[in-house]
C-alpha cells in the first residue's frame, strides 16, 4: 500500500484564512479582495475568483467553515496529495463563485467565504468515505453519503426559498457540483471509489 501523504496544505490554507481575517476588518482591503461581480466582470478584478473564498465577514464565519476544513480536509488531502488537494480546492472555490453569479446575476453585492470550497471537501469526504460516520451537529450521527444528499437538497430549497438571506446556498451548491465533477470524471480523489450502494 502505498504511503498517504502527510496533510500539510489544510493547515496552510487554515493559517491563511485566520491571518486575512484580521486584515479584511480594514474596510478598503475587504471591497478589494470579496468577490463583487460588477467589479470583477466590468472592472475586470478577476484576482476576486480567488481571493474571496480567504474573506470573512464574523467570527462565527471563519470558526464553522475552518472547523469543517480542519475536521475533513486533512484525510482528502492525504488521499489526493498535497498539490491535487489544493488544485481540488481551488477550483471548487472559484467554480462555487462563477455558479452564484450565474444563478443570481451580475450585482454590487459582494460575495465572501471559503463555504463553497468547504461544501466541495465535504462532498468529496461523502464520495470517497461514504460509510464513515458524520456526526451532524456535533450529535446526530449518519453516513457521510447521506449527509451529502441532504446537504445538497438543503441548499437547493433553501437557494430557491431564500430561507437563509445572505448565505450563498447557490455557492455551496456550485462546490459541491465542482468536486462531483473532479472526483467522478477528472481523477481527483481515489483510484477506486466503493459508493454506498456497493458492499
Amino acid at each position: 500500500m502505498a504511503k498517504k501523504t502527510k496533510p500539510k496544505v489544510t493547515y496552510i490554507i487554515l493559517a491563511a484564512n485566520v491571518l486575512l481575517f484580521f486584515f479584511t476588518i480594514i474596510p478598503p482591503v475587504f471591497y478589494t479582495l470579496a468577490l463583487t461581480p460588477t467589479e470583477a466582470i466590468y472592472n475586470k478584478k478577476y484576482w476576486q475568483f480567488f481571493t474571496f473564498m480567504y474573506v470573512h465577514g464574523s467570527f462565527e464565519h471563519i470558526f464553522l467553515n475552518m472547523f469543517s476544513l480542519l475536521v475533513f480536509g486533512p484525510r482528502i488531502e492525504a488521499e489526493m496529495g498535497r498539490t491535487k488537494f489544493f488544485i481540488f480546492y481551488t477550483i471548487a472555490g472559484i467554480f462555487s463563485g462563477i455558479f452564484h453569479i450565474m444563478l443570481t446575476g451580475i450585482n454590487a453585492i459582494p460575495l465572501i467565504g471559503a463555504s463553497g470550497a468547504i461544501f466541495a471537501v465535504l462532498t468529496a469526504f461523502g464520495m470517497m468515505f461514504p460509510k464513515d460516520i458524520v456526526y451532524v451537529n456535533l450529535l446526530l450521527p449518519m453516513p457521510a453519503y447521506i449527509f451529502v444528499i441532504l446537504m445538497g437538497i438543503l441548499q437547493f430549497i433553501y437557494g430557491i426559498s431564500g430561507a437563509q438571506p445572505g448565505v450563498s446556498n447557490y455557492g455551496h451548491l456550485g462546490g459541491m457540483v465542482a468536486a462531483f465533477i473532479m472526483i467522478k470524471f477528472l481523477g481527483f480523489g481515489k483510484k477506486k471509489i466503493k459508493y454506498f450502494w456497493e458492499d
